[in-house]
């Protein structure tokens, strides 16, 4: 768990990261962030399938072994038929509820990392809207003061534009 939740960790940095860094739109960033949490949910679900297909793997190996004990303890006991067959359905019997103990197992472990990566998409989700409105408060201030500035040259120009026509009017006179 330790590297899936670095894992997790890293991605969000790096979502910040390239959100505080990358010159996008609004539509842009929204769709990265979404992007990105979508790969990190099938990356919790991969890890919980590989997990899924080894467990499964090792039962495999079990009954095999189980299936080889049984032969090896049979040979070796002379017992007789119907002995062996009471002692196999139980081994069998053992095998499934063991089979069944890791199966629960496995699904717990897999809703658990489902749970993690679903708590930590909102926490870096949050990071990412803080960065957002930060970009955003950060563009109306400059809209603001490219405003400001447009204003005072509009007004700088019209008093110049007025200073003018009074020197033409003077000269008119």
């Amino acid at each position: 768990m330790g590297r899936f939740l670095t894992f997790v960790i890293g991605s969000a940095v790096g979502a910040i990261g390239a959100l505080l860094l990358a010159p996008q739109s609004g539509q842009e960033t929204r769709n990265m962030v979404a992007d990105q949490a979508t790969s990190i949910a099938n990356n919790a679900q991969e890890i919980g399938n590989q997990a899924i297909n080894n467990i499964q793997e090792g039962v495999k190996q079990a009954e095999k072994k189980g299936a080889e004990v049984i032969g090896n303890v049979k040979e070796a006991a002379g017992m007789d038929a119907s002995e062996a067959a009471d002692k196999n359905d139980e081994l069998r019997s053992k095998i499934e509820a063991a089979r069944e103990r890791i199966a629960a197992q496995v699904k717990g472990n897999a809703e658990e990392a489902a749970k993690k990566a679903k708590e930590s998409i909102p926490e870096a989700s949050a990071h990412v809207a803080d960065a957002i409105d930060k970009a955003n408060s950060a563009v109306d201030a400059a809209a603001d003061k490219a405003s400001e500035a447009v204003g005072q040259a509009a007004d700088a120009v019209k008093d110049a534009a007025d200073a003018a026509d009074k020197k033409i009017e003077d000269a008119g006179k």
